[in-house]
């Protein structure tokens, strides 16, 4: 019986870490982590959606629910003059909604825009 007790917390820790590691890389967004790039895109159909090229090349689509973002999303276009700015985003999770206002899923979502230029 004393085997089996040490063999189960044997295999109670690496559950615990693979636990804690899955809710880690889940589809949930750390409120704190930030991408830095370059604005390469913005448009808008049911949703806005904001393409940054990150430092490592590599596109990063959101939603833009910045509030720098709300007068965009009004007019569902971005002044020109953004195109290209250096920005650092802090990413969070957003709901993709049609046009109807109901939930069709998640995503990743750029809730503060910092500009670098």
């Amino acid at each position: 019986m004393l085997q089996q007790a040490g063999c189960m917390k044997q295999l109670a820790l690496p559950l615990l870490i693979s636990a804690s590691l899955i809710a880690q890389c889940g589809p949930s967004f750390s409120k704190d982590r930030k991408i830095t790039g370059t604005i390469r895109d913005f448009e808008c159909g049911d949703n806005c959606y904001l393409t940054i090229v990150d430092r490592k090349k590599v596109e990063q689509v959101g939603l833009c629910s910045a509030p720098e973002c709300e007068s965009w999303n009004n007019q569902t276009a971005m002044p020109s003059r953004y195109k290209g700015k250096r920005v650092t985003v802090t990413v969070g999770q957003g709901q993709q909604v049609d046009d109807s206002g109901n939930v069709m899923g998640e995503m990743m979502s750029f809730t503060k825009i910092r500009f670098l230029d």
